[in-house]
């Protein structure tokens, strides 16, 4: 297990897809309302998280509401910040983030259509 690499361990697959995400911060106090909407590109999507590049940079563990349209779906989810990187050559951040609330019937649509891609 040692050579094992990082997609091996995926639980679920991951395609490339060059869409708008729309990316919403949720505060951590609940008392203050959500920031304001940004308009992301997506990298790639799996059925648990989404990567993306923004020009804003958003702190790890903090919890992002998105809205991501594939077609005719419109999916919306809650997710975390499990990783960002910034580039030193872009003015640009690439965030990983891992869905934590996805609606039953959404998650079943989003693998579906991971599934046509991968075919």
């Amino acid at each position: 297990m040692e050579n094992e690499n990082f997609s091996e361990r995926r639980k679920h697959p991951r395609i490339p897809l060059d869409l708008e995400v729309d990316v919403n911060l949720i505060p951590s106090d609940n008392a203050q309302p959500l920031g304001d909407i940004v308009c992301c590109k997506c990298r790639d999507i799996s059925g648990g998280g989404i990567s993306f590049y923004s020009m804003d940079s958003y702190p790890l563990q903090s919890v992002l509401r998105l809205d991501i349209a594939l077609d005719e779906l419109n999916i919306k989810v809650i997710g975390k910040v499990l990783w960002a990187q910034k580039f030193s050559t872009a003015p640009f951040c690439l965030t990983g983030v891992q869905f934590l609330n996805i609606y039953e019937q959404d998650f079943k649509e989003l693998c579906s259509y991971i599934d046509t891609k991968c075919l």
